[in-house]
């Protein structure tokens, strides 16, 4: 896997969140997330709102 947001990555495996638990959050399919993760699609701004507000409250919405 190319590591295109690894503060996102790094977070998620840190806090031991299941991909699949990020992918229902955001209404779109564990294959949609990876394609978003790997860099060959774009996180849209509301998904990046509900990542940051979810899972990462701590982190601004840049560092993810």
């Amino acid at each position: 896997m190319r590591v295109i947001y690894p503060e996102l990555i790094g977070g998620l495996a840190k806090k031991s969140i299941k991909k699949g638990d990020v992918a229902k959050a955001l209404g779109i399919s564990p294959r949609t997330l990876y394609s978003k993760l790997v860099g060959d699609t774009d996180f849209t701004l509301s998904e990046a709102n509900i990542l940051q507000r979810q899972f990462f409250p701590d982190m601004d919405k840049e560092t993810l």
